[in-house]
Order: C-alpha cells, then structure tokens, then sequence
C-alpha cells in the first residue's frame, strides 16, 4: 500500500533524519530545532481587518496586511510567533454624539506576537471547517501600540503632537482554527481587548486625558478574515 505524507511533514522528517545520521557513533543525536515559515493576509473584500470602538460606537476599517512567522512543528502544541503588519487607515468618529472627528491612527506592534498552535489532521475530521488536511488550533497575543495623528475636528485641526499613542500596549488575544494548508478558504478571527489610556498627545496643549476619556476603555473589537498565503516551501522568512 502506498502512503501519501503532506510535504512540509516529508521535510521534517528527512531534516531529523540527517541529524541523526551525522551523529558520532555513541553520541546522542542533536535536537532538531523546528522553525516552519508561514505567512498570512489579514483582511479581505468579504471581511476586511476592522477594529470598533466601543466608546464611540465607530468602526475602523484597515488596508489588508499581513502576519508572517514561524511554526514550531508538526506535531502535538508547539509555539508560534510572527510579525503583524497593519496599514494605518483613517478614522472618523462622533464625538459627544454631534461633534466630527477625523483622524488617522496606526498599529504599532511591540514586539513580534508569541503564543501555541496544536496541530491536527484530516480534512474530514479535526480540519473538516478549514477544509484542509492540516490546521491547527492557535492560541496568540499581539502586544501593539494604537497612534493616533492628523486629528481633525469640525474640519479644524487638533494638535496632538508626534507621538500620541497609548501609554502602554494593548493585548490583543486571538484564538482561532487556522488552515496550515494549501490550498485553504480564508478564516474569520475575533477578539475583544482593552484600549489603554493615551500619552504624549502633546501639541499646543496635552489633549492626552481628553483622547483617553473619548477612546480608552474595554470592550473594542477586532475582527479580520485571515487567509493562508504560504506555509514551509515557498514562504520567505519573517
């Protein structure tokens, strides 16, 4: 009987193989250190990467981006880490429910994000909702940085300064089934997290206290399609 293997699952073993054939008579093999490349696209046409704000009942939509990195395995929970790419996009708010407000804010991440994925088999068992015959379920935070600049209200400009972001960053928690093969239909993921208060909002006046009574607090929402761009051969490294 001829048995078929997934090809990122064949390289995996060939690499273990090598290891141990080059060990020293006597020695112990040394251990492989897994680093699977993968990339994803965040946002599509159907769902594209937006954030609510819960204070102001305002939804902002981003440019697709991306989020590329490495698996640790094929096998059991391993760890996952990748880096997030989001465009900024322009927001535009209701502010005290009259008052219009424009602004362009970015996601600066802090750091790459870090969490585990447990892997599964079987397009028709544990991956029959990806469709794939690899997935895994993913457990990842992104620790970012939310900026806001060119803020604009009633048209007027409101100065606050280069470096307006919020003091700390927000934790955004993804829990998600993900396709880790091709080729896969995109996924929706959502999260809810905590805006923390703003600092730095310096320009003709600290409007920092102003900006984190409008957009701080719990309750915001992140919502994106993530779709499976490559996975082991063909993707380049993070």
């Amino acid at each position: 009987m001829l048995l078929r293997f997934p090809l990122p699952l064949v390289l995996i073993l060939a690499a273990f193989s090598l290891g141990a054939a080059q060990a020293a008579p006597g020695e112990n093999a040394p251990a492989a250190a897994t680093q699977i490349p993968f990339g994803f696209t965040l946002g599509d046409a159907q769902q594209p990467t937006t954030s609510h704000v819960a204070k102001l009942g305002s939804d902002i939509v981003f440019p697709p981006g991306t989020f590329d990195g490495y698996l640790g395995g094929l096998t059991s929970t391993v760890p996952i880490s990748g880096k997030l790419n989001i465009p900024p996009a322009a927001g535009y708010f209701v502010a005290f429910r009259f008052m219009a407000t424009t602004g362009r804010v970015e996601i600066i991440p802090d750091g790459d994000a870090t969490g585990t994925a447990t892997v599964h088999t079987g397009k028709d068992k544990d991956c029959k909702a990806t469709q794939t015959n690899i997935c895994a379920d993913t457990d990842v935070t992104a620790k970012v940085f939310i900026k806001l600049s060119d803020a604009k209200v009633d048209g007027r400009a409101l100065d606050v300064g280069p470096d307006c972001r919020t003091a700390r960053p927000a934790a955004v928690n993804i829990k998600a089934l993900v396709p880790i093969s091709l080729p896969a239909p995109p996924v929706k993921v959502t999260s809810t997290f905590t805006t923390p208060p703003f600092a730095g909002c310096v320009g003709h006046e600290d409007v920092s206290r102003l900006l984190t009574g409008l957009v701080s607090g719990p309750g915001n929402t992140f919502v994106s399609n993530l779709t499976l761009r490559c996975f082991s051969t063909g993707c380049k490294p993070a």
